[in-house]
């Protein structure tokens, strides 16, 4: 048992004893105060010519009286105040040993009190990367605090800690495995649900980085609203293609329509050259060239991830391209690849055809 257990209160207070008895000074009082009463009293008249010397005289006397007086009770009041001062130094040396030795105390208490927060803290921080290793827990996850955990009463008085702090600690770090679970299967679901939703090309975290840690009530509306934004986009985008590869088709049968009318008024404003000879002009016919005609062969056209399941047609690449427009545009704007043996050639995508460069 240490000093200050064996030390209790009341054994410290009752160890103090003062005895006080009432300071005593005798003074005539009453006797002197009648005098100067009888003495004053033939003097309460107005000062007249007779009684000027005297009240001059008296007025002298009462002043050196009071002046003795009042040195006589400094003396009086310094002699019955010396005890006093002594007493009050006395206690005042008792009272600063008690603090001086409390706050001794207290530093103690703090060096002490210092050191096993520092031990509770690296306990708890190593209990804490046990459990994350233990379960798994990637570094994106970590999330658990265990400040508020780094107290006194975190360690038993053999330095371990308490089942207390060990459960709090095993139950933040499960909480950071569940929400690592939670994320892990958004974002596996987050592809399903984009196709499901009707989407060319699946959401991918960036899309959902704002919210991805939200409730489940609320990550399922934003979600819903961002897939909803993404397909208007995306119509937005396909009317757009679809426009243009109207546009550029309907571009190239108009040239193809202007082009013999073109060729023949070229022909009808071509300059003659002048006859002066009148003999018959031998015409030399150049041979008209023939039109090709397109190479039918065998081509292949399907869902460009899965090439072994594709349709094989015996026909040109045209009518090849032509096929995987149209199941394109059946199948949600799929990407539909086109093969020759061996080769991808093309890929047909919201309507528009994007032919592999030599």
């Amino acid at each position: 048992m240490s000093a200050a257990e064996k030390m209790e209160p009341r054994q410290a207070t009752d160890l103090v004893v003062i005895n006080t008895t009432p300071a005593a000074i005798a003074f005539n009082f009453e006797e002197t105060k009648a005098w100067l009463e009888s003495e004053l009293k033939q003097y309460d008249v107005v000062v007249t010519a007779d009684t000027l010397a005297g009240s001059k005289k008296l007025a002298t006397e009462l002043n050196k009286m009071a002046g003795d007086i009042g040195k006589r009770r400094r003396e009086a009041v310094e002699k019955v105040s010396g005890p006093i001062r002594t007493f009050e130094e006395q206690a005042k040396a008792l009272e600063k040993m008690c603090k001086d030795g409390r706050q001794r105390l207290l530093d103690q208490v703090k060096v002490f009190e210092d050191e096993t927060r520092a031990l509770a803290k690296a306990k708890l921080e190593e209990r804490r990367l046990s459990e994350w290793e233990l379960h798994g827990v990637e570094d994106e996850f970590r999330h658990t605090q265990i400040e508020d955990l780094i107290k006194i009463t975190a360690l038993t008085k053999t330095g371990k800690l308490t089942a207390g702090s060990l459960n709090e600690v095993q139950k933040r770090v499960q909480a950071d495995k569940q929400l690592q679970q939670q994320t892990e299967m958004r974002l596996l679901q987050l592809e399903n649900q984009s196709y499901k939703a009707g989407l060319a090309a699946p959401l991918t975290r960036a899309h959902i980085e704002t919210f991805l840690f939200a409730s489940d009530e609320d990550y399922s509306q934003s979600l819903e609203a961002m897939l909803q934004s993404e397909l208007q986009r995306q119509k937005v985008a396909e009317e757009m293609s679809r426009r243009k590869f109207e546009e550029e088709q309907r571009r190239k049968e108009q040239e193809a329509q202007r082009e013999p009318e073109l060729k023949q008024q070229t022909e009808a404003h071509s300059p003659t050259e002048p006859q002066t000879v009148h003999e018959p002009v031998t015409m030399e016919t150049e041979p008209v060239q023939a039109v090709p005609v397109a190479t039918v062969s065998k081509h292949a056209y399907g869902d460009l991830s899965k090439a072994h399941a594709a349709n094989i047609v015996e026909c040109s690449r045209d009518e090849a391209e032509g096929f995987a427009v149209q199941l394109s545009n059946e199948s949600w704007n799929m990407p539909i690849g086109v093969w020759v043996p061996g080769e991808l050639v093309a890929i047909a995508y919201c309507g528009g055809v994007f032919r592999k460069t030599e």
